[in-house]
């Protein structure tokens, strides 16, 4: 998985799930679409005039596909591809949207999806 999914503090080669969905891009990334821009870097920031994403579609919490919906658009941001497209520098767009919902819908330790989801 790409680094930025990363929070860089708890990074642990031995152990690939720690700190993984916890990096700091990933969460203002996620911010910037569902909670709105203003609430990237500040979540006591002046709200903007339209409703944010999340509250359109009734988000109270985050959820694993958004969560993999925000990786994957961060990911793009990132990239130097100037068109969207499916596979960017050897990279699965839909792989990586896959295989972050599989790390919570088809993980075996509940803990783990437990501890990731309330961190968010």
């Amino acid at each position: 998985l790409p680094a930025f999914l990363y929070d860089e503090s708890m990074f642990d080669p031995a152990k690939k799930s720690q700190g993984c969905l916890r990096g700091y891009y990933l969460k203002r990334v996620f911010r910037h679409i569902f909670t709105g821009p203003s609430s990237a870097l500040d979540l006591n920031a002046h709200r903007g005039t339209k409703a944010p994403k999340g509250r359109i579609h009734g988000m109270t919490s985050p959820l694993p596909r958004s969560i993999a919906y925000a990786a994957v658009q961060a990911y793009f941001q990132l990239s130097s591809a100037n068109l969207w497209r499916q596979e960017i520098e050897d990279l699965d767009l839909v792989e990586l949207y896959d295989r972050v919902v599989d790390m919570f819908e088809g993980n075996s330790n509940k803990k783990w999806v437990e501890e990731t989801l309330q961190h968010w």
